[in-house]
């Protein structure tokens, strides 16, 4: 990756609220923010070479955020994934984790500390 080409970060969530405002905070970060509403969305979608992270929520329409990581390991697609969850569920930590999630953060989250966390998933690769 060029030193002028920012990261990509790739949100997935149908809550739009959330997207836009996590978003910002990204992108104030200095991150390239690419935001997708469905799991189907997301994955109609060429992956770049500069992606970096995805966001994902559990729960969404059709495909969850879970099925979604399962089906991109399947395919090969490594891509390092924090899992996000509106609802506490330790099944759900535990699934995402065995989905090799590099980590489950319950909703409502604070920004910043997700922020934290993708910088230094991009500083790791």
């Amino acid at each position: 990756m060029s030193t002028f080409e920012k990261p990509i970060v790739y949100l997935v969530d149908d809550d739009q609220r959330l997207m836009e405002s996590l978003s910002a905070v990204l992108r104030l970060s200095g991150l390239t923010v690419e935001v997708f509403e469905s799991a189907e969305h997301f994955l109609n979608n060429k992956l770049r070479s500069r992606a970096s992270c995805l966001i994902v929520e559990v729960n969404l329409p059709n495909m969850d955020g879970i099925e979604l990581l399962k089906h991109m390991n399947s395919l090969g697609l490594r891509l390092p994934t924090i899992v996000t969850s509106s609802s506490s569920n330790v099944s759900d930590a535990v699934r995402a984790m065995q989905a090799k999630a590099i980590d489950f953060i319950e909703k409502p989250f604070i920004e910043n500390t997700l922020v934290k966390k993708v910088l230094e998933v991009i500083e790791r690769t």
